[in-house]
């Protein structure tokens, strides 16, 4: 059976994915980094990538994340081969200043990285961007490879890497990754961005002998009994529907979190909760952390919330699924919310 890819990936300036492996196999010192807050579709293409290119490349492949890998995602291939900004600073710096290649994944642009970002500017390193945001930040990257309506980068990092090495050099650990990758930004293929390129994406991985049965398990059974208190807390006490406008908003203060014993990362799949009320068709979590506020939203079919969270906060990301920081308090960022959501009250 023969597979073609439904995204024809187009590159600026000339690039193809002949001139994409060309660069690849001539980098000797590759770093890979992904956004703060990783989920899935971060640390899927992260170490998918990171599998993919030791065994098609001789280069020395250094995989970080800034805040270092989630737990709950720690089962996947490799990630104890990820430096974390957050306890491995010094480590980051020594092999951003050393490498002669960076991969940004997942990442709209550098500032997506924390305080890794600063580093990376300073790098005269060639730059290679693979993301599925709107409006990647081509300023930084002498190349990207970016197509917004694609499921995740996970699925970009598969085409990509397909077009440029072919299927063989996909191991099973890589394949668990990107799958990981293509379940997690989907919703277990339940989402909007679900073009045909999934479901092949999807089987070509599959092919490559992984259990997805596994996977699945492994991505839902994570709850520790805290996490799983916090999220009854704050669907019980924290949660307002306005069903006029089919919003419901979900707000969380930084001492009630940690009076749970649990961590930003705990908070991943919350909004996701929010979106299963039937008369719903945007939600908005919005939850303090020290020195600013970080939002969530999603919808459905009726609002844009990549316009919302840019209109907001500069913010964005998908029209299905946004994300913005906003270093106002609490309580005047939910005004806005509010506000910009007509939102009454109650």
């Amino acid at each position: 059976m023969q597979i073609e890819c439904r995204h024809t990936l187009i590159f600026d300036g000339g690039w193809d994915a002949a001139a994409v492996r060309g660069a690849l196999d001539g980098a000797r010192r590759i770093v890979l980094v992904a956004h703060t807050n990783a989920d899935g579709d971060a640390v899927g293409s992260l170490t998918g990538m990171y599998s993919l290119l030791c065994r098609a490349t001789r280069a020395t492949v250094t995989p970080m994340l800034p805040d270092g890998c989630p737990d709950d995602l720690a089962w996947l291939p490799c990630t104890d081969r990820i430096l974390s900004g957050a306890t491995q600073l010094e480590a980051c710096h020594k092999a951003i200043d050393a490498a002669d290649m960076i991969i940004g994944l997942d990442i709209s642009g550098l500032d997506r990285t924390g305080h890794l970002a600063d580093a990376l500017r300073a790098s005269t390193a060639q730059r290679i961007l693979v993301d599925h945001h709107i409006g990647p930040d081509r300023d930084h990257f002498g190349l990207v490879v970016s197509e917004p309506e694609i499921s995740s980068t996970c699925e970009l990092v598969f085409w990509l890497m397909r077009q440029a090495y072919g299927l063989d050099i996909f191991t099973p650990e890589a394949a668990e990754s990107l799958y990981t990758g293509l379940c997690t930004d989907t919703g277990n293929f339940a989402y909007s961005n679900t073009y045909p390129s999934l479901y092949l994406a999807a089987a070509e991985l599959v092919g490559c002998g992984i259990d997805p049965m596994r996977i699945n398990r492994d991505i839902k059974n994570v709850f520790t009994e805290a996490r799983l208190k916090f999220f009854g807390h704050a669907m019980s006490e924290r949660l307002t529907v306005y069903y006029g406008q089919k919003v419901a908003l979900m707000v969380l203060t930084a001492k009630e979190i940690a009076s749970y014993g649990v961590v930003s990362a705990d908070l991943t799949g919350l909004i996701n909760e929010v979106m299963k009320l039937r008369d719903v068709d945007c939600g908005v979590l919005v939850r303090e952390e020290k020195g600013k506020v970080r939002l969530s939203l999603r919808s459905k079919v009726h609002y844009d919330v990549n316009r919302l969270a840019n209109e907001m906060f500069g913010g964005g990301g998908h029209e299905r699924a946004a994300g913005a920081t906003s270093l106002l308090p609490l309580d005047e960022t939910v005004a806005i919310v509010k506000q910009k959501l007509n939102l009454e009250d109650r």
